[in-house]
């Protein structure tokens, strides 16, 4: 997909530490739901939700089940062509909490639960296509009112491209210093602290060998300096 057909306008929740994981959906777009309507993404009032950000589990709004499951950390308005949709970040509570939010995390995690769910208040319809509306929840769902509101494993080459990042080998090992220096002692298993140091000491010998190379010395390498890193990485392995 060209990357200028896609604009993306983010909407980061910024207040308080993240802790844990944090994980990606589509928690609507602009599809014919399975109730015959369509929730159109430009008319979505977050304003409030943004003061709240719940991330519940099938819409439950009282007792002890209605405990937030997690929290949104950001959101993103969409649109791709003529597609249009909300996709958010969010993480979990502790599993210490209640054993439902464990067990949503942990068949979230295990790719059992996939799906999610919008609660909002339906303001102006136009047809079947509901114009204005807010945002109250977002919820973990097994069957999902739009079936295209699904988890998402990252971002597409365009959308990195769309967003204006310039992801190089550099870049990528500023950051991965830099998430060692805020990170240890937190929660940085000293594992991850050493998986890494190694992902640093191979991308640097990639852009070593690649200052140094000749051009056309040796068999020829992949145009995608990823796949290069990647297999650095895997001969780098002890």
């Amino acid at each position: 997909m060209d990357a200028t057909s896609m604009k993306r306008v983010m909407y980061p929740i910024t207040r308080g530490e993240t802790v844990g994981d944090i994980y990606y959906a589509t928690i609507t777009d602009n599809s014919v739901d399975r109730q015959n309507e369509i929730v159109d993404p430009d008319g979505v009032d977050i304003k409030n939700f943004l003061l709240n950000g719940p991330v519940l589990y099938g819409h439950a709004y009282q007792g002890i089940e209605s405990i937030p499951v997690g929290k949104m950390v950001s959101l993103s308005l969409v649109h791709e062509n003529e597609r249009k949709k909300w996709d958010a970040g969010f993480v979990f509570q502790g599993d210490d909490v209640t054993p439902l939010i464990s067990a949503v995390h942990k068949s979230w995690e295990r790719g059992f639960l996939n799906a999610v769910s919008i609660g909002f208040l339906a303001k102006e319809y136009d047809g079947n296509t509901i114009t204005k509306s807010e945002l109250l929840e977002f919820s973990i769902v097994p069957v999902p009112a739009n079936p295209m509101a699904l988890r998402l494993n990252g971002f597409t080459d365009a959308e990195v491209k769309a967003l204006g990042v310039d992801v190089t080998p550099e870049t990528l090992i500023a950051d991965l210093e830099a998430m060692v220096v805020t990170k240890e002692g937190r929660v940085l298993s000293t594992k991850n602290r050493d998986l890494i140091s190694q992902c640093v000491s191979s991308l640097s010998a990639l852009l070593e060998a690649t200052d140094t190379s000749p051009a056309g010395a040796g068999q020829p390498e992949p145009d995608d300096w990823l796949t290069r890193a990647y297999k650095s990485i895997l001969n780098n392995k002890t």
